[in-house]
């Protein structure tokens, strides 16, 4: 073989592991939102918690996943890139994103030695959001279960504390309160650490009649409120160009930076059906994004107007840093379009970019030297 066949079969190669990649990114296997999917962690005495059970369910933004893994891997690729990157199609059940920074935590079940196989100890360890920001509350609970009977938990202690520990700054002890068969806790952790911003650890002891003393613990992030990078003005407008609706969204940015704006968008009958995520710097003082949806995404949805803009939100990327991101506050309310647009008033054309092309001559390249390609196989709403 000579030199110049070696590296041009270096080049294919390396284009199909690129292909192969973008195509698990799209179809929801590497996760929408990787930031959310955080393990909780049950150490020992305790049974380690199956990954499958604690991170967040995967995101089918793409409707007809099923159908589309029947699809060839060039077939798939021409379909999961028919928009622009920075348009997504969304269902009913994209839960990653229209729920960011939900958990997911299920019930995991404690190896305890003497226990009876039939009626297995299992506990639930979670809170009300990955993400918290400004003032905002967390809500912690802890439930036990023996078999199908819930039991109230005992000896029960619960802290906070930030990952950082060399920040200095000091664990809470949380106060608890019993809600049924439950404890749960109530923790604002911007009233203790008004000047940070990263992970942090709850963890908690428990224990009950005939179970020992077990533990756990759980992450989350946090943005103090005097970290907030930028804040929502309310000001929003839509608008067509180019056969694509745009929204401007208006900013006070507190911080300059390179930021991530998202949003979802729902139809006249309030299906979701839309994602678009805007990137770019924006500098102290009032600031425009713009969110742009690509028009194809209309006719593929046969989305009807009126539409609705929901679930705004942003942060400002750390790059190189840990954490990597400083939150906003999510945007309350919701926005509902005011211009008039029909259908045929979008375009209808796949975005045909020249790197798609490329792509896909080289997946058709790979077809004709007969070089078999593993299909991503769907992952499923539940990861």
């Amino acid at each position: 073989m000579t030199t110049q066949e070696q590296k041009r079969r270096y080049w294919l190669l390396g284009g199909l592991l690129i292909g192969v990649v973008l195509i698990c990114w799209q179809l929801g296997l590497f996760g929408a939102s990787p930031q959310n999917r955080e393990p909780v962690e049950i150490v020992q005495p305790t049974v380690d918690v199956d990954e499958t059970a604690t991170l967040n369910a995967s995101d089918n933004s793409m409707p007809g996943v099923d159908e589309i893994a029947e699809l060839s891997a060039l077939d798939q690729y021409k379909e999961i890139s028919r928009y622009p990157t920075s348009t997504r199609r969304l269902s009913k059940d994209s839960h990653d994103l229209l729920n960011p920074g939900a958990r997911h935590e299920r019930r995991t079940r404690l190896p305890t030695e003497d226990a009876d196989p039939d009626k297995p100890w299992q506990v639930l360890f979670t809170a009300d959001r990955y993400f918290v920001r400004d003032e905002e509350p967390l809500l912690v609970s802890l439930q036990l279960w023996q078999g199908d009977k819930a039991v109230l938990p005992t000896r029960v202690s619960i802290q906070a504390r930030v990952a950082d520990g060399d920040s200095g700054l000091r664990p809470v002890t949380l106060a608890l309160k019993t809600d049924g068969l439950s404890k749960t806790a109530v923790f604002t952790p911007n009233d203790h650490w008004p000047d940070y911003v990263g992970q942090i650890q709850v963890s908690s002891s428990f224990a009950a009649q005939g179970l020992k003393l077990q533990k756990g613990n759980l992450g989350f992030f946090f943005t103090s409120a005097s970290r907030i990078p930028a804040r929502f003005t309310g000001k929003i407008s839509d608008r067509l160009a180019a056969g694509d609706l745009l929204f401007d969204v208006g900013l006070d940015v507190i911080k300059s930076g390179l930021f991530r704006i998202e949003a979802n968008l729902f139809d006249a009958d309030g299906l979701p059906f839309g994602w678009a995520r805007y990137e770019g710097e924006l500098f102290k003082g009032e600031a425009t994004a713009t969110l742009q949806f690509y028009g194809l995404l209309f006719h593929d949805a046969e989305a009807r107007p009126p539409y609705t803009l929901r679930g705004l939100r942003g942060y400002r990327l750390r790059q190189g840093d840990i954490p990597d991101r400083e939150d906003m506050q999510e945007f309350a309310g919701d926005y509902l379009t005011k211009g008039s647009y029909a259908l045929n008033r979008f375009r209808s054309d796949i975005n045909d970019s020249p790197r798609r092309q490329r792509m896909i001559q080289m997946y058709e390249d790979a077809e004709r030297r007969g070089v078999k390609l593993t299909r991503p196989a769907p992952s499923g709403s539940d990861g």
